[in-house]
């Protein structure tokens, strides 16, 4: 049974697993270096189960989907543990966070019905895995629903191969205790090994000409001016004679930006990829390609980050607007922190790009509560989009920017905000895009303020400021 039904299941309280298949070999007597070792072979994964799991056995199901490739039961003291494998086909050579945060948005959705989820963490974990040298890790508690209880504990492990991905799932009921919750973070840690080619992350010479020939809108005898440059993290992609200068920039607004907001490097990241095209107007067609719009709308456009990549023109390295956008794709290819929605992901882009005096005019408001409030703010699914400007007649959209950049430079740097910030930034941009509920409650579990009360705690400062 798929993951996704699995959490469904999960709401009755009953295991749902699939069936041993063929290709899964038990090993019952295997103890080196743990206990019970099992080879799921069509993924091309070892797993080496730790003695403390204790009775394993085939878990058998109706079931008959192929994608469900292991699944076990075992002991772990009294409590009871299954343990699943499966294939993910569609995401081979794909990132191993697609597939939990498929996991994760399931979760959040309208149709839902399972259990309650509280995720404890979602991050990515190093090691021999697959094609990419980590696997992604989301993990935590599945509630009563409708209450607060913890009543089991549940881990998704993902990676992908070249040819597939794979979801191993660990969940164990009761909840597991502190000790018991870093046995299993040893296993899938130590006792997870994948078989197979790695990528390479640098991307090879026939992906970058793929990816530049696909997505460019120059002509044939234009894309033939490709230059490459390969930098520690970026993979820039152009036509300029600037690239170099550019791809020096973009390396110092990488630092910069690790430096406010701190992230793990994991070996063997693919490097990000930067469009930068000699032109304007060649950067217009590429982004009216791209969005499928207008070249009207794309003009209106300086640099734009979206899945993977940065895309803009050489004019000026040191323009503002690239450490934005580059901090939007920061926030999504390496933190991965894609939630909470424009307020947040607009907010952290824009406090690193502009001055504090840059936002002296939205203090002076804010101060003077004739600012939108954060509930409303919270709300807007596009700041960009605020339709309505300000009664002075100031941009509604960029008031907005400004105020979001604010609340973050409160959060960050004031004594209220500044020790919790970082806990606090990777909770909400783990949250659902304008789930007031869900944003709410995160505030009142790392700061212990609800949003009317964040607003006047905002306004306080901006009064000292």
């Amino acid at each position: 049974m798929h993951s996704l039904a699995l959490l469904v299941a999960l709401a009755l309280l009953v295991p749902a697993h699939a069936a041993q298949k063929k290709d899964s070999k038990s090993d019952p007597k295997a103890t080196a270096p743990g206990g019970h070792v099992e080879v799921v072979a069509k993924v091309g994964l070892t797993l080496t189960l730790p003695p403390a799991f204790t009775s394993v056995a085939p878990d058998p199901s109706d079931d008959d989907d192929e994608d469900d490739l292991f699944s076990c039961s075992a002991k772990l003291g009294e409590k009871d543990v299954w343990i699943d494998v499966e294939q993910w086909s569609n995401f081979a050579r794909s990132e191993p966070s697609r597939v939990t945060w498929r996991i994760h948005d399931y979760v959040r959705g309208e149709d839902y019905e399972g259990p309650d989820f509280q995720f404890a963490e979602h991050k990515l974990a190093p090691g021999p895995y697959g094609y990419a040298p980590y696997a992604s890790l989301l993990w935590g508690s599945f509630l009563e629903r409708g209450t607060t209880k913890d009543i089991g504990s549940v881990w998704y492990l993902a990676g992908v191969t070249d040819s597939s991905a794979y979801l191993l799932t660990v969940s164990i009921e009761p909840a597991a205790s502190a000790a018991e919750r870093e046995l299993v973070l040893a296993f899938l840690k130590n006792g997870v090994v994948h078989a197979g080619p790695a990528r390479e992350f640098k991307w090879t010479d026939d992906e970058v000409s793929e990816r530049w020939d696909k997505d460019s809108a120059l002509s044939d005898k234009e894309r033939k001016d490709l230059k490459v440059i390969r930098t520690a993290h970026y993979l820039v992609l152009t036509n300029s004679s600037g690239g170099d200068k550019f791809a020096k920039q973009m390396e110092l607004n990488y630092a910069q930006i690790q430096k406010v907001y701190p992230f793990a490097e994991i070996p063997g990241r693919r490097l990000m990829p930067v469009f930068l095209f000699a032109t304007a107007d060649e950067y217009y067609a590429f982004y009216a390609k791209q969005f499928e719009t207008s070249l009207e709308e794309a003009r209106e456009s300086k640099g734009v980050a979206s899945g993977d990549f940065y895309a803009t023109w050489y004019e000026a390295p040191n323009d503002p607007v690239h450490i934005h956008e580059a901090t939007h794709q920061i926030f999504k290819n390496r933190l991965e922190l894609f939630g909470a929605g424009s307020w947040f992901q607009e907010g952290v882009a824009e406090y690193i790009e502009t001055k504090p005096n840059e936002r002296n005019e939205v203090a002076r408001r804010i101060k003077d509560g004739k600012h939108t409030p954060l509930q409303e703010l919270m709300k807007l699914e596009s700041l960009l989009g605020s339709s309505e400007d300000d009664v002075s007649g100031d941009s509604a959209a960029a008031l907005h920017y400004k105020q979001a950049a604010l609340l973050i430079e409160f959060l960050r740097d004031s004594k209220f905000g500044k020790d919790k910030f970082l806990t606090w930034l990777h909770a909400m941009g783990n949250t659902a895009d304008n789930d007031l509920a869900a944003i709410e409650a995160v505030f009142q579990r790392i700061y212990g303020v609800s949003i009317a009360q964040l607003d006047l705690e905002l306004q306080k400062y901006c009064q000292k400021r």
